[in-house]
């Protein structure tokens, strides 16, 4: 079917259409567009009324439309396509607290991929925010819920060719390094050290030819890692906790990794740095006690420990070069100095070879 590529395309004669494809039978009568919120994806909420069919169903007043509404988006084809796929084949089969979604779909000839998904305001979630770091106990039960996701599908047969995740690339391959490598041309590199987040972290961190060597020495040593589903954006903003505090998960961008990308990564966005001295350590023997007993045999903590400094550095790169159009700075700047402490910590300036 036609996906919207404008705003205004998002009517109730199209909802109508696509949430058929799950709910036969409802017609959306109308639709009233609450908020249009801009980033690398647009959200779109609609407040909506149904027939007698989609009352009955009990199907929510109000919905999130997400898609490529932006000038940039049609340069952003892979990962809408990826966010969708997450949502249509992946969410079914893994036990991931996530959004709700009545409609994922992708135009293979266009830029257009869109999810329509519950509004979670509409539950009353609380959201997490980059500038307010989390305590020890929300980490842990974040780290609970990765491992959980993590062991289902650890080194996975599914991953291979004719499984159901084929499709889900490695991070450091294909698009993602694609992306990775617009970013790390010399000029590119240069102006996003020269912005505020640049002067948050150590002049010894914005070498550029030592960021090269830390993602490679991350991808070489990715190699032969057993790897699992990661959700693969795990920064506060991604991120809710329900009313009863279990852990939620949105935006996600997914791939195959190591585990110790995503614990990384998380541990490096949600904690202060100050926290995150105290704490990493036993968070870390936390998550692999945790994959132990979802029925994994863990590593041992001396090789995670190494895994986990190691790829401190990728969350480093991705606030380091991200676009004030997708974060604010304000955003990437608390992001990159937890990480450029982080690194720092551990002497990861020094060790990229």
């Amino acid at each position: 079917m036609a996906l919207p590529v404008v705003v205004e395309e998002v009517t109730a004669q199209w909802l109508t259409s696509a949430i058929a494809f799950r709910f036969p039978g409802v017609e959306v009568t109308s639709c009233r567009h609450v908020d249009v919120l801009p980033g690398t994806s647009t959200k779109v909420r609609v407040a909506l009324e149904y027939n007698d069919t989609g009352r009955a169903m009990a199907l929510p007043s109000r919905m999130i439309v997400k898609g490529g509404f932006e000038d940039h988006s049609p340069s952003m084809t892979d990962m809408y396509r990826n966010e969708m796929r997450f949502y249509r084949d992946v969410l079914p089969f893994i036990n991931m607290n996530a959004p709700r979604c009545f409609f994922a779909g992708t135009d293979p000839d266009a830029w257009q991929s869109v999810v329509v998904m519950e509004d979670l305001c509409e539950r009353h979630v609380r959201f997490c925010r980059a500038q307010q770091p989390q305590g020890y106990e929300h980490v842990a039960l974040r780290l609970s819920a990765m491992a959980r996701y993590h062991a289902q599908t650890w080194n996975s047969r599914e991953f291979d060719n004719g499984g159901r995740l084929e499709w889900v690339g490695e991070r450091f391959s294909d698009w993602s390094l694609e992306y990775q490598n617009r970013y790390l041309e010399p000029d590119v590199w240069a102006h996003y050290t020269s912005l505020p987040r640049g002067a948050a972290v150590s002049r010894y961190l914005h070498d550029r030819d030592w960021m090269v060597a830390a993602l490679a020495r991350i991808a070489r040593e990715h190699k032969g890692k057993p790897v699992c589903l990661i959700h693969g954006d795990t920064h506060l903003g991604n991120l809710y906790v329900e009313a009863d505090g279990t852990p939620g998960f949105f935006d996600a961008q997914v791939s195959r990794a190591p585990w110790s990308l995503e614990v990384a990564y998380h541990i490096g966005c949600a904690l202060d740095i100050e926290d995150r001295r105290s704490w990493e350590r036993p968070l870390l023997e936390h998550y692999l006690s945790q994959l132990a007993i979802f029925g994994v045999k863990a590593p041992d903590f001396d090789e995670a420990w190494h895994d986990y400094r190691r790829d401190l550095a990728y969350g480093y790169f991705i606030f380091a070069i991200n676009e004030t159009r997708f974060q604010t700075e304000a955003v990437n700047t608390a992001y990159a100095a937890r990480f450029g402490a982080a690194l720092l910590d551990h002497d990861a300036e020094g060790e990229s070879t």
